[in-house]
């Protein structure tokens, strides 16, 4: 799965917890480019919400992660 790094700027803001309109302030573009982004990601995850998206994204990382025990 390809995503660009402007779908990884609006994806780290998201899961930070920012709104749409607080991320297209940040990132100086407009609330529709960042939903568009949002929209691209779930189809490249195969997920059907934003909250199905993030958790895709904790479980990957949980994956990849070492333990440090």
């Amino acid at each position: 799965m390809r995503v660009t790094s402007r779908e990884q700027d609006v994806f780290k803001l998201r899961i930070q917890g920012k709104t749409n309109k607080q991320i297209a302030a940040q990132l100086n573009i407009s609330e529709i480019t960042v939903r568009d982004h949002v929209s691209s990601l779930l189809r490249k995850r195969n997920v059907f919400s934003r909250m199905e998206l993030i958790a895709a994204y904790h479980a990957e990382l949980e994956k990849t992660s070492p333990l440090d025990i």
